[in-house]
């Protein structure tokens, strides 16, 4: 899956996650908080001694399963997992000159080839 398209899933449809997966997601970003930007095991065991965000880790064995590879694995996998349980509730905002996904499900402006489409949301709406 492109990391994009990950990212993307995760930010604008985490209300899709599980409990679990929520807690899970908490975990890793403080780990990239305390170790810089890493979110391997072993910096996941670095952030345990953080005492600033070793507060968001958790200890609950399903969190550290959905966690193990760190937050590139983690997020393809939500995100796998919400296209699948979701993907009529999912909307896939894309350029309609290039394809490429939009920033943010609102965007009217395409990141790539910069084709811009707010005449035709509006005139939908005429």
């Amino acid at each position: 899956m492109d990391p994009y398209l990950a990212g993307y899933v995760i930010r604008y449809y985490s209300h899709f996650m599980t409990p679990v997966e929520h807690l899970a997601n908490r975990h890793l970003a403080g780990t990239m908080k305390a170790a810089h930007g890493r979110s391997d095991i072993a910096a996941q065991q670095e952030a345990r001694s953080s005492f600033v965000h070793g507060r968001l880790l958790s200890d609950d064995p399903a969190v550290l399963v959905l966690a193990q590879d760190g937050y590139h694995a983690f997020a393809e996998k939500t995100a796998k997992r919400i296209l699948r349980d979701r993907s009529a509730e999912v909307i896939l905002n894309r350029c309609p000159q290039c394809q490429v996904l939009a920033r943010t499900p609102a965007a009217r402006q395409c990141r790539a080839c910069r084709f811009d489409w707010h005449d035709r949301a509006n005139r939908k709406g005429n």
